[in-house]
């Protein structure tokens, strides 16, 4: 029994990931501290892993692949020094914390299907 990776779930997700990618863009742009956009990227990566617990990664990959290539080539970026870093940093951090939070959310959607099945055995 063979299964397409690319199924109808996952490409529903997909298409749900792109908003939750500018969401995240635009607290990129709008925050005054890294704390918005790692606490937005957390929470979303989260629910990527939540979506898709073995395909996860997937989506992650998207998520940090279209927020990358639309800041670098589809928007205009700061001039000053402090607002040019904290963008940089807010950016790069939410791409890393898009694979972390997609694992996170895909184990604990796994552990909390285990114990489902194992609580309706017995």
């Amino acid at each position: 029994m063979s299964t397409s990776f690319f199924d109808r779930r996952l490409i529903i997700n997909t298409i749900l990931t792109l908003p939750g990618s500018a969401l995240l863009l635009y607290c990129i742009r709008v925050a005054i501290a890294a704390h918005l956009p790692y606490l937005v990227a957390t929470i979303l990566a989260t629910t990527l892993g939540f979506l898709e617990p073995r395909k996860g990664w997937f989506l992650a990959l998207v998520q940090a692949g279209t927020i990358w290539i639309v800041y670098m080539f589809f928007l205009v970026h700061p001039t000053n020094n402090f607002h040019i870093e904290l963008e940089n940093f807010g950016l790069y951090g939410s791409m890393i914390l898009s694979f972390v939070g997609s694992f996170v959310g895909g184990r604990l959607k796994r552990i909390l299907d285990r114990s489902k099945s194992g609580r309706s055995k017995s």
